[in-house]
């Protein structure tokens, strides 16, 4: 009689273990102002985290949180949507210490662009908790008082369909195929397109989704701006062998690299007077010329594309003198710059 009193206790233990992480699992769910969800949305979501429950039993948990936590029901419009009030108090969460609130309140202002919609609404619970906890403190304002600027031209971002971003969002993030209509660049017309996605890059003000198509292995990249009607797929994406994604964005911040050379250029001084701090390379020697105008930098880089408009950046300040290739290529475009002028 002991034992059987015993495991009803175990099991009664279990049950009531199993409804708090439920209601807790909920309760950091819930959306805040001025964003809701919905039961079954609520009920989906606790599957995806191995918790199966009936809609019927979010709707009484729901009913019972509300009246401890500060949890409201949109009963605007079918099917009611539940979320934090807009001025919920969290203090039952655990605290933030000073780092995690600015690291939080950082990717806020600097991730934005690679958060999905879906993450920067779970997360905006998180980030005003974080702003909270900084708000009396000397840390207050440093997500303000940070920037990162661009070191060229800074164009304005394309303009992206917010379903298309969701749908590469949602196939990357489940590693699942996505149909779409790609229009190639100068092309007029957008052809149908099976993805696999690998991953995204931000390349200045444009966003690249990594991929392969159809059945090749061959690494693309497509412009998401140039992205429409994207279908998401049951499908699993392939993923080619041996492929690493941090290796492939490091190669691909170079462009097509011509091998390494000697470069000898001759710059004024106010010039290059930045690369005394930011060398070129580890190998970079400076020269004062006798003229005491200008200097002569000597370093091993690439060359590549970034190389040939770095150097076109100085204008008249910068002369090549080797390799005689390239001294020969920015004359010959130095010329033609002229001749453009000359023009009335």
């Amino acid at each position: 009689m002991e034992s059987i009193e015993c495991l009803r206790g175990q099991s009664v233990s279990a049950a009531t273990n199993d409804t708090i992480w439920r209601q807790w699992s909920l309760l950091r769910l819930m959306p805040r102002a001025p964003w809701r969800t919905t039961a079954s949305e609520l009920c989906e979501a606790l599957s995806k985290q191995g918790i199966e429950v009936s809609r019927r039993t979010v709707e009484r948990d729901l009913q019972a949180l509300s009246a401890r936590f500060p949890l409201i029901a949109d009963e605007s419009s079918k099917p009611f949507g539940w979320r934090w009030m807009k001025d919920a108090n969290f203090e039952f969460t655990p605290k933030l210490s000073i780092s995690q609130g600015i690291a939080l309140l950082l990717a806020q202002v600097h991730l934005r662009t690679l958060l999905p919609d879906t993450l920067m609404r779970d997360l905006a619970p998180i980030f005003d908790l974080a702003g909270q906890e900084l708000s009396k403190g000397a840390w207050n304002d440093w997500h303000r008082r940070t920037a990162v600027l661009p070191a060229s031209l800074a164009l304005l971002p394309p303009v992206i369909d917010r379903r298309v971003l969701g749908d590469v969002h949602e196939a990357l993030a489940t590693r699942r195929q996505l149909v779409a209509s790609y229009r190639s660049k100068g092309a007029s017309e957008a052809r149908e397109l099976t993805v696999h996605p690998l991953g995204l890059l931000v390349r200045g003000s444009v966003q690249y989704l990594v991929c392969t198509l159809f059945d090749y292995s061959d690494i693309r990249q497509l412009a998401l701006h140039r992205l429409s009607g994207t279908q998401p797929s049951p499908d699993v994406a392939a993923m080619p062998d041996g492929f690493d994604f941090a290796t492939y964005a490091r190669s691909a911040a170079k462009y097509e690299s011509e091998g390494q050379v000697r470069l000898v250029a001759r710059f004024t001084a106010p010039a290059a007077e930045h690369l005394r701090e930011t060398p070129l390379s580890i190998d970079q020697q400076i020269t004062d010329l006798p003229d005491a105008k200008r200097v002569e930098v000597v370093a091993t880089v690439e060359l590549d594309q970034t190389l040939r408009w770095w150097l076109k950046a100085f204008g008249s300040a910068v002369e090549v003198l080797e390799p005689a290739a390239l001294r020969k290529e920015l004359r010959a475009d130095a010329e033609k710059a002229v001749s453009n002028y000359a023009r009335d």
